[in-house]
């Protein structure tokens, strides 16, 4: 996968585990035209498929929908995975923990037990970039040269979102525990929400170098369990490698070898988009309503509010989106195999909105892998949300109508 800010190259390796940041807006006349094509089928692809969903909305006084004739509810009530759009949650009740006392942000972590939870190769890159911005060096495999090194929780939360690091998500779920994440997404109003669970044994389950998920009736069996809530496979490979030296030693050297990316290979590109079912999900209208509640300092509490939009709206590599289209936007986005999501707020600086606070959801599963890899390259989902958060012509299918939501095709401006 490619981050936002340009500076690293997409990489497509093992799409389904890599829970990435995200994308730059480049320049030139034909990247511009050829983006516009993309964005346009993105919105189609929306449009006619089940497993895509758009809200977008301006927000009232009291931070809820203002219904001003440029909302759009488009399968606003389907579950779909979320990819790294879910560690906004995550941060939600970290802020609360914090503001509540129960975390001290400025806890000095061990990095060691930080990277108990670090698998190499499964983030896109977000891990080794995290601990370069604070000034940690990495080895080869991305684990900090200096194994007795600490690292401020705060920046360990900093990392989740701004690199979206996925043992900095896991880290922080297990100190903020199971009953503070499930307080926090019923103070969200999130009743669609599927449990949380550990990114590493959600990565481990794909890619062990005892039983990789390379068949699908192996893989059907899993998704299943996991469908239903049983988590158990996925918390004991998690526990193996957190606990058993021995065969965290052998995970390690699998994730380097020739039989790691031969594995993958051998999953495919359908398989690694049916595996990406083991991340939890969500729906566009509840995520919608969670940002329009921190973009508008009402969820919880002021205080806690605060703390999420300086998370979401100082992430470096969303500075090409505030230059060129908003003067405010927070945002988290979510890349996985198959997988496009981008939920965020924004006051775009143009258009007859101009100034006003635009909720945006955009979230997408199923993607054919040439689509794909087109709307990762030419920053598709960005540039539709910039359109929406604008308020541009939305043209509305008919035919459709009775599902109550508004079909959307975004049209070029």
């Amino acid at each position: 996968m490619a981050k936002r800010s340009g500076k690293k190259k997409m990489q497509l390796v093992l799409g389904i585990i890599i829970l990435v940041v995200g994308l730059a807006v480049a320049g030139g006349g034909v990247f511009f035209s050829q983006a516009n094509r993309h964005k346009k089928e993105l919105a189609e692809f929306i449009r006619t498929s089940p497993s895509a969903a758009m809200v977008a909305y301006t927000l009232d006084e009291n931070g809820q929908p203002g219904m001003d004739g440029s909302e759009v509810f488009h399968n606003a009530d389907t579950q779909l995975v979320m990819a790294s759009t879910m560690k906004i949650v995550i941060l939600a009740a970290y802020a609360d923990a914090v503001e509540r006392g129960e975390l001290n942000p400025n806890e000095q972590v061990a990095i060691a037990d930080l990277e108990a939870y670090y698998l190499p190769r499964t983030d896109g890159g977000a891990h080794i970039a995290g601990l370069a911005s604070v000034g940690l060096p990495t080895d080869s495999e991305g684990f900090a040269k200096d194994p007795s090194a600490k690292i401020m929780l705060d920046d360990i939360a900093r990392i989740m979102i701004h690199n979206s690091g996925n043992a900095e998500t896991d880290y922080l779920m297990v100190r903020l525990g199971a009953e503070r994440i499930a307080a926090t997404l019923a103070a969200a109003g999130m009743e669609q929400h599927t449990p949380f669970h550990s990114i590493l044994g959600i990565s481990l389950a794909i890619f062990n170098h005892e039983a990789p998920l390379i068949e699908s009736a192996q893989r059907q069996s899993l998704l299943d369990a996991v469908a239903e809530g049983d988590f158990s496979a996925l918390e004991a490979l998690a526990d193996r490698y957190l606990r058993d030296p021995n065969w965290r030693a052998a995970q390690l050297a699998f994730m380097q070898s020739q039989a790691f990316t031969e594995s993958a290979n051998q999953m495919g590109w359908e398989g690694q988009v049916s595996a990406s079912q083991l991340f939890p999900k969500g729906t566009a209208r509840e995520y919608a309503h969670l940002l329009a509640q921190i973009a508008s300092g009402k969820f919880i509490s002021p205080a806690v509010s605060e703390r999420i939009q300086q998370k979401l709206e100082t992430s470096p590599a969303d500075n090409p989106m505030r230059f060129l289209f908003h003067k405010r936007y927070g945002a988290k986005d979510g890349v996985t195999a198959g997988v496009l999501t981008l939920v965020s707020y924004a006051a775009p600086k143009r258009g007859a909105l101009a100034g006003k606070t635009r909720v945006v959801v955009i979230l997408t599963n199923d993607l054919p892998y040439n689509a794909w890899v087109n709307m990762l390259q030419f920053q598709s989902i960005y540039l539709l949300q910039a359109d929406l958060s604008k308020g541009a012509t939305i043209l509305y299918s008919e035919d459709l109508s009775v599902n109550r939501d508004r079909v959307a095709v975004v049209l070029s401006r």
